[in-house]
């Protein structure tokens, strides 16, 4: 080693560090500062004022010089370690850099790491492992020979650690998040994907990684998934981008992206939203059958209510032809025919008032307990004559089918509509299939409808092998008057008519049809839990019963010339009437007559803010004995309620006829 020639205190101007280095003394292999050589006494020059993290291993001890930068690195090492053998201070970890410093030394190479672990004891001897970046370099001596190892270092630990724990949060949340996390490269190859995805879809990470969606992409979604990867590539990022993916299962899943391009990578986040469409869609449906069923009210509303003036005016066509029918001279016959044409065509007016009423569900049922199949079976015969020896008809029965409750006469009205579009949608002829079963509706498929419970039903579908409907025709075919028939060969209100009824039911009914693929049909009747009634036997009913001087009816109908009808139709048949034109003047009437009054006939709609049910209520407080009988062309709820009339309620339906009324008059008096 060449002979010093800077004096002891040479480092004193370098603060503390600077007075301890030069008092280092023989004890150190090192020897004292007077003795070291001119490249040593440089190098300690140039560190011990710089800022940076420096320590220097000399000689073939490595003996260690440091600054001030330096010294909390070792902790308590500090300054007992000053001057002495790295061996003896940093032993515990003298395994780990003992080779390091030597290569150096022995090389002149240097050497470099980052984030570079040690285990190293320090404050009281306590254990830890720590991170440096660390540069070390040789240092050459007097003589051109390795010297020693100069070690820049900047210790990392805190820093390091820090981003193991945010990477370790990470890690949980890629693995426990429940939306699922994707990195693929600009090509789309996926390269990493999160647990989500195998929850989710089905599929593990090994078959997701190393290729494109396309593969589980719904094909109606590629193009679309490929230009929004076209997107990407041109660093544009993507937000709500939904598509569906193909789960093991077979079913689809739909996905909402947001997707960042960074470099060559496009860092993914996807939200599973097929509950949320699902949920979405059902509401739209909802809201599409509410406002259809809102739709249909008003009509219904409207139609009832032209209906109910329709019957009015019917009553008095018919019963004024009936009038002059029946007393016509029998040497008329050109009268009679002309009289007997205008009947025939008020006959079919009201045929079609009462398919405006059920419609509007404001006919007046009477329902009973059904089985459908004996219903269905006893059809048969009529069916074939109805539909003709072009159309085969089949009829497909479940076993132990349920009852229902309605009324049979409607329900066989029901099925003859449904039977004769079918045949006007076979011009060709074809196949007829009535089949009966029983189901459930769950509340899934009820939430379609606002209208229909959750339950057990009975189905009846009417299925053919007709030309079909396209959508926009299936949209329309329940409203009133709409048809596809040219004109004179249909109303528009078969349809309508099975619609009202079977909603009036309490049931529901759904179209199914495509074009060249038939339709078909389905009625969803209640099931009835109710027990078996025993009809009481019919007696024998006279052509035309009469009635006597001594039973008053009284009559009270605020159409004048319905009411004129009535009273006159009732004296012919033999009974002392009494008029009125409303609810009050009807009180009064009773009032006034001192005799028996056996029969109120009034109608259910009337002026002055007294409806026919009101006016029967006070009538009969006043007189107990008396039996009513109501008329209508328009059922509402006074007197019928769930599509049914009231418990004891007698009704006469308008228009009625001569016999209609005597029979039903002499009826209800005798009952």
């Amino acid at each position: 080693m060449a002979t010093a020639i800077a004096p002891a205190t040479t480092f004193d101007a370098f603060g503390e560090l600077g007075r301890l280095t030069s008092a280092i003394s023989d004890d150190s292999p090192l020897g004292s500062v007077c003795s070291w050589s001119n490249a040593l006494t440089a190098a300690v020059r140039l560190m011990l004022p710089s800022h940076a993290e420096i320590v220097m291993f000399w000689g073939p001890e490595f003996c260690a010089l440091y600054n001030e930068a330096y010294a909390p690195t070792i902790g308590d090492k500090h300054p007992r370690a000053l001057g002495q053998s790295a061996k003896t201070w940093w032993g515990e970890l003298w395994g780990d850099l003992g080779p390091l410093l030597q290569g150096v030394r022995d090389t002149g190479e240097p050497f470099w790491a980052k984030d570079r672990p040690f285990y190293i004891e320090r404050d009281q001897g306590r254990g830890e492992t720590v991170y440096f970046d660390i540069s070390y370099s040789p240092v050459f001596d007097d003589d051109g020979s390795v010297g020693g190892v100069l070690c820049i270092v900047s210790e990392t630990t805190a820093r390091v650690l820090s981003e193991r724990e945010a990477l370790a949060d990470r890690t949980r949340l890629w693995t426990l998040a429940r939306d699922p996390f994707l990195i693929a490269d600009t090509q789309g190859i996926w390269r990493n994907a999160s647990p989500a995805w195998t929850e989710i879809l089905g599929w593990s990470e090994g078959e997701l990684v190393g290729r494109t969606s396309e593969w589980i992409e719904h094909p109606d979604d590629r193009d679309r998934t490929r230009a929004e990867l076209e997107r990407l590539q041109q660093g544009e990022p993507t937000w709500r981008f939904e598509n569906r993916l193909r789960a093991r299962d077979g079913s689809y899943r739909w996905f909402s992206w947001t997707t960042v391009p960074e470099g060559d990578l496009l860092y993914c986040v996807a939200r599973d939203i097929t509950t949320e469409r699902e949920a979405a869609e059902a509401l739209e449906t909802a809201e599409e059958a509410l406002r259809q069923s809102h739709k249909m009210e008003t009509v219904g509303q409207l139609t009832g209510g032209v209906a109910h003036d329709f019957n009015n005016l019917l009553q008095i066509v018919t019963g004024n032809l009936d009038i002059l029918q029946r007393n016509l001279p029998g040497d008329q016959p050109r009268l009679a025919r002309a009289a007997g044409a205008a009947m025939n065509g008020a006959q079919r007016a009201a045929v079609l008032t009462q398919r405006l009423l059920a419609f509007s569900r404001r006919q007046p049922l009477v329902p009973e307990r059904v089985d459908p199949d004996r219903l269905i079976v006893g059809m048969s015969d009529l069916l074939h004559r109805s539909l003709g020896e072009t159309i085969e008809v089949e009829i497909v029965q479940a076993g132990r089918v349920w009852p229902v409750e309605v009324d049979a006469n409607q329900l066989e009205n029901a099925l003859l509509n449904l039977a004769i579009n079918a045949r006007d949608a076979m011009p060709g002829g074809g196949k007829l299939t009535i089949e009966t079963a029983n189901t459930h509706l769950d509340s899934h498929y009820t939430a379609r409808d606002v209208e229909v419970t959750p339950g057990q039903y009975v189905l009846i579908s009417v299925s053919d092998t007709g030309i079909g409907m396209d959508a926009e025709t299936l949209a329309h075919v329940f409203e009133p008057f709409f048809t596809t028939k040219e004109v004179g060969r249909g109303t528009g209100l078969g349809l309508s008519m099975v619609y009202g009824f079977i909603k009036q039911s309490g049931g529901h009914v759904r179209i199914y049809s495509e074009p060249d693929h038939g339709t078909s049909v389905k009625i969803y009747l209640p099931r009835f839990r109710g027990t078996t009634g025993t009809a009481a036997p019919q007696a024998p009913v006279e052509l035309v019963p009469q009635g006597s001087v001594h039973e008053t009816v009284l009559v009270c109908e605020d159409d004048e010339n319905v009411r004129a009808y009535t009273v006159e139709v009732l004296r012919e048949l033999g009974y002392r009437v009494i008029e009125a034109g409303d609810g009050p003047a009807t009180l009064a009437a009773l009032d006034a007559e001192p005799g028996r009054i056996d029969l109120l006939f009034t109608d259910v709609v009337l002026p002055r803010g007294m409806t026919g049910a009101v006016l029967a209520a006070e009538a009969q407080a006043r007189r107990p004995d008396m039996k009513v009988l109501f008329t209508t062309g328009y059922a509402r709820n006074a007197i019928v309620h769930h599509g049914r009339l009231d418990p004891g309620v007698q009704l006469l339906a308008k228009p009625f006829t001569y016999t209609d009324l005597a029979a039903k008059v002499r009826d209800v008096l005798d009952a």
